[in-house]
């Protein structure tokens, strides 16, 4: 069924059709805070790194992973 579907479907149609998009939103913005993490992880030097007591292996090894992965 679709959105629109649920959407016209009733007294209970738009509550149920905010809450995916709710959970659809929320989840997109999980993940572009996640991307945008990894991004400024790697644009820290070897310095900053060590001070907040992350290693570059440690770093790659992050990135690499899919944003949309825990």
């Amino acid at each position: 069924m679709s959105l629109d579907a649920i959407a016209t479907k009733g007294a209970e149609g738009p509550s149920r059709a905010n809450t995916v998009k709710f959970n659809v939103t929320a989840l997109l913005m999980k993940w572009r805070m996640k991307y945008r993490g990894h991004k400024e992880l790697t644009a820290l030097s070897d310095f900053m790194l060590k001070d907040i007591g992350i290693s570059r292996s440690q770093v790659e090894q992050e990135y690499t992973k899919p944003f949309w992965k825990n």
